[in-house]
């Protein structure tokens, strides 16, 4: 899911719901290979992963990554509820659950001015709207206290008309019980949305500050940085020894068979470089820019194209069939199969990764496979699923082309995410490594 920092829209998953850096950073050019397998055991900072079919309500998810949370009232150590299937999405940051599977009654996330606050987040397939409320946080055994986060519901406050594009609040819509954003930025959305509000400012809009429960009780509003939805692990809190894992993340996944496969286990591991289980070792980081970006040149002797790595998004995205020349998928019968990339056989391609000053390249190895063969049997996990990044945008998105690795490309790599500001052995965030 493509949403954080609003400086460039986002890209939902696309639900394919078918058939059902410091000196580390700087260098000369390198090739880049899929590392061994090599999947964090159990320990107090790795969250089990799996790539399955989501929540029963959402009849079938493609290349889903998921986990469970548990949140709890603030304060409280006994009123708690663990939701599972969580979307893990290193293309936002901040926890977004779904009212229909929240049963705990939590306090409103406020302003400065006691004021309750609200939120219309825009990823390029939808948006999803609900109020901000407060709660504690943990997953595996990694804590942050009175945390904001958003419950996705419109009974709180209806969705006023200024919230646009195709509504995905619903488990059936957004195929998971919520997202866990755990990109490379602090906040959702950072110094745009505290700006203030009028013709010319770079705000937004997405914050609301929610005075009465009528149509238009809930206005936009300039939310300063603080008060704003937040990375949980950049606020996670010490362990009894004094480590403290919330510099980034690692999402490690098995390599899989060019068929797919019916699921698919990992683990997100917590820290960088705090523990023995998260060290950088061979991987080479790439540093983002202010948007959280790197760039991507396909073909090779095309322009570069803006690109990120997103765990929320099931298919390698990038460019489109004019320019690929790789024919997207066509059936009267499933619309939304234009989605994806359909070649006559398996491609093999390569592209070259950089960082946006062009001090560090590395070129990957990536295969496009013919998705309705793939969709065509039983498996949901697939490491050669693409499709073109140019598709209809919801709430007049300014994203054009790019490349978005999505979670085919986490396949048999350790990928890391570093976090804005948080200092690692690989120089201080952001930066993505593998």
């Amino acid at each position: 899911m493509r949403g954080r920092r609003i400086r460039r829209a986002g890209l939902a998953c696309t639900p394919a719901f078918l058939f059902g850096l410091g000196a580390a950073c700087s260098g000369s050019s390198t090739s880049s290979s899929a590392p061994p397998d090599i999947i964090a055991t159990p320990a107090d900072n790795v969250s089990e992963i799996s790539v399955d079919y989501g929540p029963p309500a959402a009849g079938g998810y493609i290349n889903g990554l998921f986990t469970t949370v548990t949140v709890c009232v603030p304060g409280s150590t006994t009123d708690c509820q663990a939701i599972d299937n969580v979307l893990v999405d290193t293309g936002s940051s901040g926890l977004r659950l779904l009212g229909s599977v929240l049963t705990l009654s939590l306090p409103a996330w406020t302003d400065d001015s006691g004021t309750a606050l609200a939120e219309c987040d825009q990823f390029i397939s939808g948006s999803m709207w609900g109020p901000m409320r407060s709660a504690d946080f943990s997953i595996a055994n990694e804590h942050a206290a009175n945390l904001a986060i958003q419950v996705i519901e419109e009974t709180t406050y209806p969705l006023p008309a200024s919230c646009t594009g195709t509504d995905i609040s619903t488990p059936d819509k957004l195929g998971a019980n919520g997202l866990l954003g755990v990109g490379a930025s602090l906040q959702d959305c950072g110094a745009p949305c505290a700006a203030g509000l009028g013709r010319y400012s770079e705000n937004p809009g997405i914050y609301y500050a929610c005075s009465a429960v009528t149509a238009d009780g809930c206005q936009p509003a300039a939310v300063p940085v603080s008060k704003q939805m937040a990375n949980p692990v950049a606020f996670f809190t010490a362990d009894a020894s004094g480590t403290i894992d919330n510099n980034g993340s690692i999402i490690e996944l098995p390599a899989i068979p060019a068929g797919g496969a019916p699921s698919v286990t990992g683990s997100l591991v917590f820290g960088i470089g705090t523990r023995a289980n998260n060290a950088l070792e061979s991987a080479t980081a790439i540093r983002l820019d202010d948007s959280d970006d790197f760039l991507t040149q396909y073909p090779g002797n095309g322009p570069p194209s803006f690109a990120f790595i997103d765990s929320g998004s099931n298919t390698i995205s990038f460019l489109d069939s004019t320019t690929t020349h790789i024919p997207t998928c066509s059936d009267p019968l499933y619309p939304s199969l234009s989605d994806f990339y359909c070649p006559s056989s398996t491609l093999n391609l390569s592209a070259k990764i950089q960082d946006t000053s062009r001090l560090v390249t590395l070129t990957v190895k990536f295969s496009v496979a013919n998705a309705m063969t793939l969709f065509s049997g039983d498996n949901i996990a697939f490491d050669n699923l693409a499709g073109p990044s140019v598709t209809p945008q919801s709430a007049g998105s300014f994203m054009s082309a790019y490349f978005d690795w999505g979670l085919p490309f986490h396949f048999g790599r350790n990928v890391f995410t570093a976090i804005e500001g948080q200092a690692t052995p690989g120089g201080v965030g952001p930066f993505v490594a593998f």
